[in-house]
């Protein structure tokens, strides 16, 4: 199952699929933006060969996704700030949004990694932005993260208004290798 595809996408995750599929929905993306603190420049053959250490050696299909997205960034580059999270969260919080659009916070692998300050930070500025969204001018919060209760990665979203608990809609490998759609209600 694809869900979701590009008419020409760069790169594709095609997980075994566990569970029925999501509800059918279309999504484009207007304005995807991103930070790191330290950002590497795909482009850069040093860059992509540190990034290529970081595979495990028997995980050929994250390679040949890598490869993909060094192909892609060098037809069009990501946008990518350098910039610590917090920052970045409060910085496009606190910018206009279009009316009829969806605001999104997707991070996945990467809570476990931020100091407890930031994600503090990040929780409040998320919660604020919440309490002012409208339905013409909505905010959604989606994340991959580790949870040991499930003993894998919950793919979770909060959605406002009326984003006051997150909801799990799946479980999955870390690494894309199958995804559980978790067949619950809202």
């Amino acid at each position: 199952m694809v869900v979701g595809v590009a008419e020409d996408p760069v790169m594709s995750f095609t997980p075994k699929w566990r569970g029925a599929p999501p509800p059918a929905s279309g999504v484009s993306l207007q304005v995807p933006q991103g930070c790191d603190i330290a950002p590497l420049d795909l482009t850069d053959p040093d860059h992509a060969l540190r990034l290529k250490a970081f595979i495990w050696p028997e995980h050929t299909e994250r390679f040949a996704r890598l490869e993909a997205a060094i192909a892609a960034a060098k037809q069009r580059p990501p946008y990518l700030v350098q910039m610590n999270a917090a920052d970045f969260v409060e910085d496009r919080l606190a910018r206009p949004q279009a009316a009829g659009t969806t605001r999104v916070l997707m991070h996945s692998i990467v809570w476990q990694y931020l100091p407890d300050d930031q994600k503090q930070r990040i929780s409040t500025a998320m919660e604020a932005a919440g309490a002012a969204a409208t339905p013409e001018q909505a905010l959604a919060w989606i994340t991959l993260e580790a949870d040991r209760t499930a003993m894998g990665h919950a793919l979770r979203v909060r959605y406002w208004p009326g984003g006051e608990e997150s909801r799990r809609l799946a479980t999955a490998h870390a690494h894309g290798a199958w995804l559980e759609w978790l067949d619950e209600d809202p």
